[in-house]
């Protein structure tokens, strides 16, 4: 398997909506967002940002080269738009398809975006959140160097079900 991990590309924003839509699909626990909402808009808020090249809000994905340049994970990061808070950004829409799971790709993808968002000297922490109960998430996040801040009870509702957050943060080193 040869793996290539990068920023997705305006021609691949359609693979990014296929992943995108999939992960809300079958994991509507993990995510804010909806499947039911999501499907009905003519672009995502990531499709836009791909399609634009947005600096602010950027989508990383793992690639597997060997099948087609396929699109198998995906990393998101949104930096604080106001002034004050400029410092700041959050790792979002972390997801990788289940049968690429336990080669490390998950760790890899997010240490690259680490990298990627550090190079910028002006973002001092990243903030990210995992729901409760995804054990390795929240190991992974760990592993790079994340800590638990906070706890939010009944974060997401989900068919009458609720499902807590956890918050993590990583300082620039």
């Amino acid at each position: 398997m040869n793996i290539e991990y990068r920023r997705v590309n305006p021609k691949e924003s359609k693979k990014y909506r296929e992943i995108r839509l999939g992960c809300l699909k079958n994991h509507p626990e993990s995510f804010g967002s909806t499947y039911e909402d999501e499907v009905k808009k003519s672009k995502l808020f990531f499709e836009t940002c791909i399609k634009d090249k947005s600096q602010v809000n950027v989508m990383y994905g793992a690639f597997d080269l060997s099948d087609n340049d396929k699109l198998i994970g995906i990393c998101g990061f949104a930096r604080e738009e106001r002034g004050s808070r400029q410092h700041w950004g959050s790792i979002v829409q972390v997801y990788l398809k289940p049968e690429y799971r336990g080669k490390n790709i998950s760790f890899e993808l997010s240490k690259f975006v680490i990298e990627n968002i550090f190079m910028n000297n002006e973002i001092e922490y990243i903030t990210l959140g995992v729901v409760m109960g995804n054990d390795s998430a929240f190991k992974l996040y760990e592993k790079l160097g994340f800590v638990q801040y906070g706890l939010q009870k009944n974060y997401i509702k989900y068919n009458g079900k609720y499902f807590d957050q956890i918050f993590m943060r990583l300082d620039r080193k």
